[in-house]
């Protein structure tokens, strides 16, 4: 996959989904006029948008339009509550308005009672979103050296200051923001559900805004202590050994790769000497032709890991690059996950470059763990960083947050970017937390079984002691595949 392409899809989170009220009915009086529209997948909703301030601390200069969507809850006026749900997109760098069609399945049951609000990033989408014409598939050939793909991000860089002030895009702004959203919709009340970079965001908004939040989902803990691309070896890592532990613990998997973990050492010695690979893209079907490592290797499996479907197929695809030398299937699986990722680079960066690199020490990035079979990802990042402007960013973002907030957490077992410890680190300090941890799965898992049922509940009655959580002891990973036929039954 795409060296850069790669970076944006590292951080995506959990897909989102987004509604608004009957006006009426909630007894609201928005300041801002809403006019029925249509997102992607043909999904009815009301949009708008609120103007504020792209300098909040100077109120003067340019202005930025939150794109702002609100579905309207579908059941009858006398079971509506008055307490919406606002989704914030994961990444960072997603928008909300573009990721929630995927996903609202996942929330109908949360919106027959309640509104849910979307709203873009400042940054993402039609909130001044950063769009860099430089970077497209053309000039992202596979091939594309580290040092020539930080050159294309710098020149990103350098065509986003005509439209924005860098500095003014941190997730205190982004919060800020919700905040005017939430005001300006007329909604005493909200609940937060944040999922990956999301979850950072709304840990920052309970903190900031505490006494208009009712609950909080937090799916993919990014706790104050995950520091972005430093800590993706180590947590890789462990998602990888659990899936080499799951399959030699399980019959049909071991019966057909003994040797999983040797095999994989194998390839990435192979790979010292990278190989020429082609390959059709999964998407265009065009085809790819570049040189494979062992750091772009490593990064197709941290890829991977990010779906618990596509770890159960990771053995096959490890063992049949083995034997044949073929690593085309592998490739193209990785290639989709990046290019589903629907992130914005200019602000991923304008973000993490600010909030994430200066806590990057120098050794850190360029001294990996000897116990991982990953790369660095931060001595890119900080080569990416160089030139890109570091706000302000409040002191408080990184200390554990204490709070009364009843609040839900949810963790993948086999996460390689957000794994469980991050999730037990946040619960800690707020006692009216529950942390729910699916065992064998990746990033994300909201639409794991029984979860939006669980989850629907935890928002209606506000209280995570009383979930009914028995269906997620039914919840197993799903099977290995052990050939291309498919699992066995």
């Amino acid at each position: 996959m795409k060296y850069l392409t790669l970076l944006f899809s590292l951080l995506i989170g959990s897909v989102l989904v987004g509604c608004a009220a009957n006006n009426e009915a909630a007894g609201r009086q928005p300041t801002i006029p809403l006019e029925a529209c249509r997102l992607a997948s043909g999904v009815a909703a009301q949009c708008g948008t609120v103007t504020v301030f792209e300098n909040r601390d100077t109120q003067t200069g340019r202005t930025i339009d939150l794109n702002v969507a609100v579905l309207a809850a579908t059941g009858s006026s006398n079971v509506v509550e008055p307490d919406p749900l606002f989704l914030l997109a994961g990444g960072p760098g997603q928008a909300a308005v573009e990721v929630y069609p995927n996903a609202a399945f996942l929330f109908e049951e949360v919106n027959r009672t309640r509104d849910i609000v979307l709203v873009d990033q400042r940054g993402t989408g039609d909130s001044n979103g950063f769009v860099c014409d430089n970077l497209t598939d053309d000039s992202l050939p596979d091939d594309l050296p580290d040092e020539a793909a930080v050159g294309l991000l710098d020149a990103c860089r350098e065509s986003l200051t005509a439209q924005a002030d860098l500095t003014q895009y941190t997730t205190d702004r982004f919060i800020e923001d919700l905040e005017e959203v939430r005001v300006a919709l007329d909604y005493d009340a909200i609940n937060l559900y944040g999922a990956s970079y999301g979850s950072r965001a709304a840990l920052a908004y309970m903190r900031r805004f505490p006494d208009v939040i009712r609950s909080a989902v937090l799916d993919a803990v990014a706790g104050p202590d995950l520091v972005l691309f430093r800590d993706m070896p180590r947590d890789g890592q462990r998602a990888l050994d659990l899936l080499f532990e799951r399959c030699a613990g399980d019959e049909a998997c071991h019966a057909a790769f003994p040797d999983l973990r040797t095999e994989y050492q194998d390839l990435l010695s192979q790979l010292e000497e990278p190989q020429p690979i082609s390959v059709a893209h999964p998407l265009t079907n065009e085809p790819l032709e570049f040189r494979l490592t062992r750091d772009r290797l490593s990064q197709y499996v941290f890829n991977i890991l990010y779906s618990a479907e596509l770890q159960s197929l990771l053995p096959l695809l490890i063992h049949h690059a083995h034997e044949t030398g073929d690593f085309a299937p592998l490739v193209i699986q990785a290639l989709a996950v990046g290019e589903s990722a629907g992130v914005y680079p200019g602000l991923l960066y304008a973000l993490t470059c600010s909030e994430d690199e200066p806590l990057i020490g120098s050794d850190e990035a360029r001294d990996v763990p000897a116990d991982t079979s990953f790369g660095s990802f931060a001595a890119n990042f900080q080569a990416i960083c160089a030139t890109w402007p570091r706000a302000d960013v409040a002191a408080d973002l990184r200390q554990p947050l204490q709070s009364d907030i009843p609040a839900l957490l949810l963790s993948g077992g086999a996460d390689p970017v957000t794994p469980p410890a991050y999730a037990e680190t946040v619960a800690a300090t707020l006692p009216n937390s529950r942390h729910l941890v699916v065992p064998g799965y990746g990033h994300g898992v909201l639409a794991v079984g029984c979860m939006p049922r669980v989850v629907a509940q935890f928002i209606r009655e506000g209280n995570a002691d009383t979930l009914d959580t028995d269906c997620l002891e039914e919840l197993e990973p799903p099977p290995f595949f052990v050939d291309f036929a498919g699992p066995q039954p």
